[in-house]
Parts: structure tokens; sequence; C-alpha cells
């Protein structure tokens, strides 16, 4: 409906204006109407004209039909006033008959490749990494909902450095340190934090045992050449790692499609033949630290002039294994999109750089990055045992949701997680990705505001009212009721509820979540407003049953916008 009205405005402007001298008509949503266009403005450099006397012409051509119901020439702007009263019937009918579906768009037949979270396997998810988590489900769904199919990748970096250092303190007993484990008591029997333990007091002897080190050293090359023993033993430690991470990916509902693990790809010789293939480039360089590729061509400035593909020693870099990856992950799909911190913005452009100019892949290759959240207080650092896991902070959220639900009295003590665990989501999901974020447990925990508890009330608000009506909303015909002239809150709400699947689309888009989000809570919003200044069942029958319709719709929207951010919406609070 939305795209209809869009394409009907601009047919009649086009119609008015006769000569062929414009070929796209802009039209956008507009803060002093409905929809507004600057035609004008391109038209008077053509016509020579005040783009004032055009715009005043132009309005007066235009003739209130169809969607529109008034046409106003403003400061050398077209504005355009829709005709809600005509529009009710289909709006609300298309919202009610497509439920969970509307604003999906048409299958687009593409395949996108999505990798998001790969957090290395030495210890439990933290608030730093969640915001990587939450952006890359919620773009999964957004995309999913935009007609693409989506298949989410999780890397497993199981060669690296950490891994090896955490092995080798296994192999050698090294004992965790005790006032860590004491630190996070209530989790001391889970996988992720049991590797993170022993990463942090094995970390403290290979910075200060150089014997330890070396050893460690001894580990990462046997993994380079493939050693089946220490790659199995090295899996494992990941393996079990991970299961304690993803206990935190279950409870936040963020399914993976798929986990690839890096020492595959050792295996297999895929690494291998990443450098024996570039070393055939004529980009190849050898320096005294390793062997890589002069990118200075393409604009990619690195200290020594050299992107390192494989170190003095012969084993190769993350650069070199991305590589291999990005590789195969180009066979299953027709784009390749990574969610990536703002800090591997370099290393993001040489990878796409290798396989764009060098590899010669053809496929999209783009990344979603994102700026870190500083949480208040707090320095994060795994290596340095200092972390806010995520597993404490969906406790303190359970917490704190159990504690407003007894004191409203309106709901189960059930339901605590989906308020707790939409509360954290929403407060990272509501900035655009490129903005830093300072965490604050108040903030994040508030329940009224710009808040998922907010929203999540509103739509329990909505199946509160169509409870309370006792009847069945199916029963009403929305084509032959009598409408009848709207007030201004149902005008504003009816609005919100055409706005969605431009809102969708255009979150699609720009990849940006924080459009779906923002939304949300302007649409709960305009709800209040209009639960507090239309009475909706204690009314004549023909204004009850259109509002009825209306309160449905805004379920059904809530419901769905929720649902691309990964929150649920429940149904009482």
């Amino acid at each position: 409906m939305y795209y209809r009205i869009l394409e009907h405005i601009r047919d009649v402007v086009k119609k008015a204006i006769h000569k062929n001298l414009i070929d796209e008509i802009d039209v956008y949503e507009s803060e002093v109407a409905d929809f507004s266009s600057t035609i004008a403005f391109r038209l008077s450099r053509k016509l020579k004209k005040s783009p004032i006397d055009i715009a005043f012409e132009l309005s007066k051509k235009i003739k209130p039909e169809m969607y529109v119901e008034k046409v106003e020439a403003r400061n050398g702007y077209l504005n355009f006033y829709l005709g809600y009263e005509e529009l009710f019937p289909e709006i609300i009918r298309e919202v009610r008959t497509r439920g969970s579906d509307y604003g999906r768009a048409l299958d687009k037949r593409k395949r996108i490749i999505l990798e998001h979270t790969s957090i290395n396997p030495s210890g439990p998810v933290h608030i730093g990494r969640l915001r990587n988590s939450l952006i890359g489900d919620a773009i999964a769904r957004i995309l999913r909902f935009n007609g693409f199919e989506v298949e989410t990748h999780y890397y497993v970096n199981d060669t690296g450095k950490q891994i090896a250092i955490i092995f080798q303190g296994f192999r050698d007993g090294i004992r965790p340190d005790r006032d860590i484990i004491k630190f996070y008591e209530k989790y001391k029997e889970k996988d992720d934090f049991v590797v993170f333990f022993e990463y942090v007091a094995a970390n403290k002897r290979f910075e200060t045992d150089s014997k330890f080190a070396d050893r460690v050293e001894s580990v990462i090359r046997r993994i380079e050449n493939g050693d089946e023993k220490i790659l199995d033993e090295i899996s494992s430690i990941a393996r079990k790692c991970l299961n304690g991470q993803r206990e935190i990916f279950d409870k936040l509902n963020i399914k993976f499609d798929k986990f690839d693990f890096e020492s595959d790809y050792i295996r297999e010789g895929r690494v291998r033949d990443v450098i024996n293939f570039l070393k055939k480039s004529k980009y190849w360089r050898v320096t005294e630290i390793g062997s890589g590729l002069d990118l200075r061509e393409f604009g990619i400035e690195k200290k020594g002039g050299v992107s390192i593909i494989e170190r003095s020693d012969g084993t190769s870099v993350y650069l070199t294994r991305d590589v291999a990856y990005h590789l195969e992950k180009s066979k299953l799909g027709d784009i390749l999109l990574n969610v990536l911190g703002e800090d591997h913005k370099l290393e993001f452009l040489e990878l796409k750089t290798i396989l764009t100019k060098i590899y010669k892949l053809s496929i999209p290759i783009n990344a979603i990055h994102y700026s870190f959240v500083n949480f208040e207080g707090m320095e994060l650092s795994t290596r340095k045992g200092l972390i806010a896991p995520v597993d404490k902070l969906i406790d303190e959220a359970i917490e704190k949701a159990e504690r407003e639900i007894e004191k409203r009295s309106v709901a189960s003590r059930d339901i605590a997680p989906k308020i707790g665990i939409g509360a954290i989501k929403y407060h990272i999901l509501r900035t655009a990705p490129s903005k830093p974020i300072t965490f604050r447990w108040e903030e994040a925990l508030h329940f009224d505001g710009e808040s998922a508890p907010y929203i999540q009330y509103a739509h329990a608000r909505c199946c509160r009212i169509l409870e309370k009506a006792d009847v069945d909303i199916d029963t009403i015909d929305v084509s032959s009721l009598k409408i009848g002239r709207l007030e201004i809150e149902e005008r504003n709400l009816l609005f919100q509820i055409l706005r969605f699947p431009n809102v969708v689309e255009r979150a699609g888009n720009e990849l940006k979540p924080n459009i779906i989000a923002n939304y949300l809570y302007d649409l709960a919003s305009c709800f209040n407003r209009f639960y507090r200044e239309c009475q909706v069942l204690r009314t004549g029958r023909r204004i009850r049953e259109r509002r009825l319709l209306l309160v449905d719709c805004v379920r059904i929207i809530l419901s769905n916008g929720l649902d691309l951010l990964g929150i649920d919406a429940p149904e009482c609070m």
C-alpha cells in the first residue's frame, strides 16, 4: 500500500508537469505533511522560474483523488495530505490479511552468507562482543524479511596463539587463579569459564616464563604443520569453550546455521594453498619479519610496506587463514557479508583487496563495522581476567524484570526472561552500529521511555484491549464498516501502520537494525497517545470497531518488528 501511494503521487505530479522534463519524481515522508516533493526546485533550473511559483502552479493542477485528500504548495515544496478515511479499509485489510508477513518482501532469489560474532574460544561472551551478535542476528532476520535467503556462519579461531596458550596451560597443569574463580563463583562450572580461568593463568605464565613461551610457539608450529594429535586436542578445547558460549546464544535466541573451524582449513591444506598461490603474485615481497603482499597500489599502507601472509618461521597469520575461509564461503552464496568491529576496517580492506584484486572474485564482499561498547567503570580484557560476562548481564536483567513484575502485579514471573533479555537487546540495537555506546545498567534495564519493555508493554496492552472487547475481531467486516471522520490520533496511528514496509526495506538496504528499533518506539508512543485520547471500548459500535481494528494492526506490527530484533512480544505484562 505504501508503495502504491508513492507511485500514485509520482504519477499525478508527472501528469501535472506535462513535458518530460524530469525522469524521477522525488517523494518522501515529511514533517509538515504526509509526503512532500522538491520537484519545483529541480524544475526551476530548467524552466528558469521561481520554485515557489512552480510549486503553486503544480498544486493547482493536481486534483484530490484516490489516496490524496489535499495538495498544498509551501515555500517551493509540494505537500501531500492523505485521505485516511478512504485509505482506512485498504490499509487495515492488507495488515490483517498478511499478519506475520506484513512488511515482508518478495523472494529476491539471492543468498547471503552472513558471518557474525566469531568470538575467540578463550572465554565467555562479554558485553563488548555482544553487540556483534545482536547486530548480526537482527540483520539476518531483517534481510530474510526483505526476501533474501540468509545463511549465518560463525568462524571458530581454534588455531591461534590464544588457544595454543590454553592448550599448553592445561598440559603443564597450570592452576587457575582462585580469586578470579571466586569472583565468578556462580559460573565456575560453565565450560567457557573453565577455559577462561585457564587462559588467564596460562597467559600470565606466557608473559613471564620464556621456556613456557617457547613451548607455546612449538605448539603453534605443530598446528601449522598439520599435527593431527595437536589439532584434535586444541579443537576439543575450542569446542568445550564454544559449548558454554552457545548456552548464552540459546538464551538470547541467536541461532547459527554453521560453525566453521579454522583447524579444518589447516588439516585440508587450504591455508598452505593460499600461501603457495599468493607467492606467485607480482605483489609478493619478502622481508625480515616475514613474507606478504605489497598492496600500496590499492591504497593500503602497512608498516614495512607489506601485508604479512607468512611469518619468517613459516607459519601463517590470521589474514592468511581468513583468505582461505572466504574463498570457501564465496562458493556458497551470491553475497558475502561480515559483522566486524571498527578496529578491523584495515584488515577487512586487506582481505577484500586480496580476494577481488588478486583472486579476481566478482562476488560482492561487504562488512558492517560497529563501534564498541564502553562498559562503564570496567576495562574489558579477557587476557587480564577483566570481563563483563553476558551471563551476569542476563541474570541481573532477569532479576530486575522480576522485581518490576512484582511491583506492577500484572504478569507471571515466567515472562521475566523475555522482558529482561529484550531490554538488553533493544538498548544495544537502538543505536546505529557506527556510533559508540556507553553501557549503563540503569539505562539498559529501564522500564520506561525508549526501551524494549515500553514497546513490549504497548503490545501487551493491545492484546489486553482485544481480550476485554470480548468480540471476535475477525467478524468485523472492514469493507462494509462506516468509517466516519478519523481523529488526529487515529490518522497519525494509521500513517505509522502504513510506514512499516518501507521501514523494513530501508533497514535492509542500509543494514541498520536501529531503523526498526526507532520506528517501534515511535509506533508504541503513537499508540499510547491514541490510547490516552481515544476511547476504544466505551464508545459507539461503529467507532469501537474501527478502533479495535487499529489496535489489532498495531499488535501485528509490534510483534513483527520486535521479532526482527530477536525480541519477544509478551501478551501480558
